[in-house]
């Protein structure tokens, strides 16, 4: 064939590809990549179940279980402050035990709150999926938001790269309120968009709405009117809005935000006081194994590791060129500009970085490495030859899209083989029965052992951890007990209580990291040192990359 006349009809395909093929069959697409979004985040969501590796999951679940107990609508923690996150969960445990009631699984009330305790996977699991639900409805949000706004090429590239993002999958299979938090931070985007085109009363409720329930569900998440109100400017000057009116625009999202906020959420000022203590317990300056650098030392992180991660970097790269590409559009700067702006610059002058917080960043980045990479796909067809352009398209959509799905590979396989578990298959096999076992993390996983237990808890020292289950104590008790520590562990317990943690074997998380970190936190590190010092090391379990995850797990002996 003519090279001329080959090249012309890869043109014509490509541009079959990008308009009508992929406006035919888009809803084929994006029920393809939503399907296999589900796969991955429900493939491993049940991991380390009973024993629970993420503290908050059990704080979150027992605020729902202690609404329903006490028969009010008073979380009692406002942290995040995570009211909707906790709404949510206890409509989820009433449902879950009708559902056992009808199914004759327990008879009554009492039953179910004894199960509930010994094996928590009958809540833990169902909140796990509701918050997969919400990361699913992300990836509809974003294809959505990048269609109306840009084209179904981008659209479809932006959803893809959220649905294999390993980040974006790790934060789906935990009940956190980021997951929740993005969610309601689309739709505002989708309610900013819409107002750069027409701010009409409905669109700016909507707006007010979707912002009050992402401030219910996680604070920083405010931000998201960030976008709202620089949208309403945007129309106000694209239309000759006078100033005054569009001031009062403002004026009415902002009011119309903090009312709703107060109506989703009244034990907000109800309950002042406590808010007030727990975002001071939030408010660390120092975190283990959390601890950053100056503003400039933070970016390069949140850059070069969650982003990059989460991502890849070709898909960065094509999102400093999508950014180019939109600089002069309202949806740019209006929509996304001012909300990444606000997010990146709050993280960065944290004094402490988590991985998490890179999580509202996700959504813009992709729809920004999305439409750069579709006119990546249309420069090289309308400039190189034939052959040249099919290898270089192949390739860059293979790194594009394979980086992401690798880690996501590699955080399947970590979830299935975590540390914490392994240590309990050793701890099964060698600690003789009548063992007293100091702990660390929730592992009740090993609750039916016939050992002792003994959990470090702040102003308590070393509790029996099975006489806390069978009182089901309150988490108020709990958080009391905890104080302002960010971590209760064995490092953190008063001098004068350490000598209530004599046990015959500590299975101890916690150990390695003060280690790592023993510059920033020499007095927990020098307690770990005393306590290792007194036993001896038979087990030690690493996280392996691609193979397993979680802490450095040590296990001591104490015995003669």
């Amino acid at each position: 064939m003519n090279p001329t006349k080959s090249f012309q009809l890869f043109r014509t395909r490509y541009s079959g590809l990008r308009g009508g093929l992929i406006d035919r069959y888009r809803t084929l697409l994006i029920f393809l990549i939503i399907s296999t979004g589900l796969f991955l985040r429900l493939y491993t969501v049940n991991f380390g179940l009973p024993a629970i590796y993420d503290p908050d999951e059990l704080m979150f679940q027992l605020g729902a279980v202690r609404m329903l107990r006490d028969g009010n609508l008073n979380p009692g923690w406002f942290g995040h402050p995570a009211t909707t996150t906790m709404y949510l969960l206890a409509l989820i445990d009433v449902l879950v035990f009708f559902a056992g009631l009808a199914a004759g699984m327990f008879a009554s009330v009492a039953q179910f709150g004894e199960l509930i305790y010994s094996n928590p996977t009958w809540v833990i699991l169902p909140g796990r999926i509701s918050m997969v639900i919400f990361s699913v409805g992300t990836l509809f949000l974003i294809y959505k938001l990048a269609r109306i706004s840009l084209n179904s090429f981008s659209a479809i590239a932006a959803s893809l790269l959220l649905a294999w993002s390993p980040l974006h999958v790790s934060y789906s299979q935990v009940i956190r309120s980021d997951m929740m938090a993005v969610f309601f931070m689309l739709l505002t985007m989708l309610c900013a968009f819409r107002i750069t085109q027409d701010c009409s009363r409905k669109t700016l409720a909507g707006a007010a709405v979707w912002t009050a329930l992402a401030i219910a569900t996680k604070w920083p998440f405010a931000l998201s009117g960030l976008s709202v109100a620089a949208a309403i400017i945007w129309f106000g000057r694209s239309h000759g809005v006078a100033t005054r009116e569009t001031m009062f625009t403002l004026a009415v999202y902002g009011a119309g935000t903090v009312a709703l906020l107060l109506f989703i959420s009244p034990y907000l000022w109800l309950e002042h006081e406590t808010v007030f203590r727990n975002l001071t317990g939030e408010a660390q300056m120092v975190h283990l194994g959390a601890n950053g650098g100056n503003p400039l030392e933070n970016a390069w992180w949140y850059i070069s590791e969650p982003l990059q991660y989460a991502l890849g970097l070709p898909a960065l790269l094509f999102a400093i060129w999508g950014a180019w590409l939109l600089r002069h559009t309202a949806f740019f700067i209006a929509v996304l500009l001012p909300l990444m702006a606000g997010f990146l610059t709050i993280i960065c002058f944290q004094s402490i970085i988590w991985d998490r917080w890179a999580l509202p960043l996700l959504p813009p980045l992709a729809i920004l490495a999305g439409y750069g990479f579709s006119n990546f796909w249309k420069y090289l067809v309308s400039r190189l030859s034939t052959t040249h352009a099919k290898i270089i398209i192949a390739g860059a959509t293979i790194l594009t899209v394979i980086t992401p799905l690798l880690g996501a590979r590699d955080l399947t396989a970590s979830r299935m083989n975590d540390t914490r578990a392994i240590a309990s298959q050793w701890a099964r096999a060698h600690v003789p029965s009548g063992s007293t076992v100091l702990i660390e993390h929730f592992a009740l996983d090993l609750v039916e052992e016939p050992w002792r237990f003994l959990f470090p808890l702040g102003t308590a020292g070393c509790v029996d951890a099975h006489f806390f289950l069978e009182q089901k104590v309150d988490y108020r008790k709990i958080d009391q007990m905890r104080g302002l520590r960010s971590n209760v562990d064995y490092g953190t317990l008063e001098p004068s209580l350490r000598g209530t943690c004599k046990a015959d074997f500590a299975i101890l998380t916690q150990y390695r990291r003060y280690r790592a970190e023993k510059s920033i936190f020499p007095q927990e590190y020098s307690a770990y040192e005393a306590l290792v010092a007194s036993g001896r090391i038979v087990a030690e379990f690493k996280p392996e990359k691609g193979q397993s995850g979680g802490p450095e797990v040590t296990i001591v002996s104490f015995r003669k």
